[in-house]
């Protein structure tokens, strides 16, 4: 009896261990590459936030000095949050082949990490210029918006 208990915890132990998820290289690519394409959606609304604020500050629209400083800013965060996610792309290697599967993984980790970073800058400044051009009754563009324009 006691063999049998055993044996079958054994193969339990055997069994899990079997399905047991390690980070797989190609799994974390996979998982950069569908937030780089969300993010590129994003990026647009990113840019119609900036030429909406453009055109409030252009059109002295501001209500107050302060408010035409808080629009500037915010110009330069919505171009900093752009900037960032070029030069993501820029440096991001898609067909990275490292000596082993262990480098690929360490690789594509770090690129998570990097584009995690450019999805909380672009969630952040998103939110705050969606807020500034509320105060302006100006509807921030939506996603379906953006995917009409497209076709």
């Amino acid at each position: 009896m006691k063999n049998k208990i055993t044996l079958i915890f054994s193969t339990l132990i055997l069994i899990f261990s079997a399905c047991k998820t390690e980070a797989d290289s190609k799994a974390i690519r996979k998982e950069v590459l569908n937030i780089h394409d969300k993010l590129m959606v994003d990026g647009e609304k990113v840019i119609k936030n900036r030429m909406k604020l453009d055109t409030l500050l252009v059109k002295l629209e501001a209500k107050s000095s302060a408010d035409t400083i808080k629009m500037s800013n915010l110009i330069t965060k919505l171009n900093k949050a752009d900037e960032n996610m070029m030069d993501w792309m820029h440096f991001f290697k898609d067909d990275f082949k490292g000596k082993n599967e262990q480098e690929d993984l360490a690789y594509y980790q770090s690129q998570m990490i990097k584009i995690r970073g450019v999805e909380d800058s672009y969630i952040k400044v998103t939110k705050e210029s969606d807020s500034v051009l509320k105060i302006y009754n100006i509807l921030p563009a939506t996603k379906m918006q953006m995917k009409q324009h497209k076709h």
